[in-house]
């Protein structure tokens, strides 16, 4: 793997066009992907502002966020907190990161294939064009709130939104709407294939100064096994760009392709095979996932979801998604209520982009070391559900790396600092003299006292 070192940066686009278990340690319920594509230019410089209210002290937003249409008005910000954002510790790691005057995700970009990110979201994605696929603004919320998942600034007052809000986005669209009307483009796994190449080659580019240095892929997606999926994740993963996917939601429409053999729940299941990108190989020997973080989800960081989500071997760790708060595509706060790996696939890029702008100098094999390492379950026993479990954010940025290979790999451990911990010293006790000395009269006291009931009877049988 040719990692990539050097601190990320913000760069312009110069280009448009088309498209487990990683390393040594390694929207609701959407089945498949499709569509033409997309590469919106990213812009160098501070990131941008949230949108501005309809009007001052206008009500809070009180839809949710697939429910709202690219030409409704702005209500106020969504007023509830982010649970996951809580749960995950995301809060706490950006407190961490702002004391230290870091903006999480600042200079890491992330391609975003999905449906479109729309332009009223106010996120780092400038606009753009592209040869071929679907036009226009996006009809499907899916794109708008996984990206808004990842990056989206703060809300009026503070509360947060996107994991890293400092990422700047490009905008790979692959696909209208996962019920396509007539002269839009649905799911398939070759346009989920294409995007990828695309990556692949803005990021080969980027030597030439032509093109971003893309740091993270999130593909919210799950297809059919595509083997030019496979090639180019692991391609991607050999030039230092790690791919997340979502593990795959249970499918429910029989028109999904994925349907026949993953509609109805098995207790032997295993999706890696079956759902792409996050099942991919890297080669016909690899385990599946190799070359991507497979994400699962849970509905409010304890409970797994069970059926509504596939369990597979190719989850690496999971996020909740329940009380999420994202964008919808008027740009506006919402949230989002519903359990998906959709979702937490999305969480899970922005901490990785979180870590990344901490620890620029990580290969991407240790940023996700950090990641898994840290999560709170077992990384050497995972659940097909869970992985080795939820993301704990705070706890990857705190933890430090143990060298274990030469290729840049090491397993995660907490770090120790400072002087061995000691035993705090005994406060004086200005009275143990006199309660020693009691304690002897006691005992001579008590002594004579016994010797005197003894010697009682013999000194009474004497006495004439």
């Amino acid at each position: 793997m040719s990692a990539r070192t050097s601190p990320r940066r913000d760069v312009r686009v110069g280009w448009a066009g088309l498209p487990g278990r990683l390393g040594a340690t390694s929207g609701p319920g959407r089945g498949a992907l499709a569509g033409g594509l997309l590469v919106l230019a990213v812009s160098a410089g501070p990131a941008l502002a949230a949108p501005a209210l309809a009007a001052s002290g206008a009500a809070p937003e009180t839809r949710a966020c697939t429910e709202i249409a690219f030409t409704d008005p702005p209500a106020g910000p969504w007023a509830a907190t982010s649970a996951p954002l809580e749960s995950m510790g995301v809060v706490a790691a950006q407190q961490r990161l702002a004391r230290r005057g870091l903006l999480p995700g600042a200079g890491v970009t992330v391609a975003v294939l999905d449906t479109g990110i729309s332009s009223k979201a106010g996120l780092r994605v400038a606009a753009g064009v592209r040869p071929s696929g679907p036009s226009g603004p996006p009809v499907d919320p899916h794109g708008t709130i996984v990206a808004g998942l990842v990056a989206a600034p703060a809300r009026p007052g503070g509360e947060p939104v996107g994991v890293a809000p400092g990422a700047s986005l490009v905008d790979v669209r692959v696909l209208d709407s996962f019920a396509p009307q007539e002269g839009q483009a649905g799911p398939s796994a070759v346009r989920v294939a294409e995007g990828l190449e695309h990556v692949l080659a803005e990021v080969r580019g980027a030597g030439g100064g032509g093109g971003p240095v893309v740091d993270l892929v999130n593909v919210s997606l799950a297809v059919p096994a595509d083997p030019r999926i496979d090639a180019a994740v692991a391609a991607l993963w050999q030039e230092g760009v790690v791919v997340v996917a979502e593990a795959g939601d249970r499918p429910a429409d029989e028109s999904d392709p994925l349907f026949t053999e993953l509609g109805a729940w098995s207790v032997s299941e295993d999706a890696a095979p079956l759902v792409h990108p996050a099942g991919a190989r890297g080669g016909p020997d690899d385990e599946p996932g190799h070359h991507v973080v497979g994400v699962g989800a849970v509905l409010d960081g304890t409970d797994p979801g069970s059926r509504e989500l596939l369990s597979s071997s190719a989850v690496d760790v999971a996020a909740p998604t329940g009380g999420a708060v994202s964008l919808g595509l008027n740009g506006g706060s919402c949230g989002v209520s519903a359990v998906s790996t959709s979702w937490a696939a999305a969480e899970v890029t922005g901490v990785l982009a979180l870590l990344m702008s901490a620890y620029p100098d990580d290969s991407p094999a240790q940023v996700v070391d950090r990641l898994v390492g840290t999560a709170d379950g077992r990384p050497d026993v995972r659940s097909p559900l869970l992985g080795a479990g939820v993301v704990q954010a705070e706890e990857a940025l705190a933890r430090g790396l143990q060298q274990i290979g030469p290729d840049g790999t090491g397993s995660t451990r907490a770090e120790v600092g400072g002087d061995p911990a000691s035993a705090p010293r005994p406060e004086p006790d200005l009275l143990a003299a006199i309660r020693d000395d009691a304690v002897w009269w006691g005992v001579l006291g008590g002594g004579a006292l016994l010797l005197a009931l003894v010697l009682r009877p013999v000194l009474a049988r004497r006495t004439p």
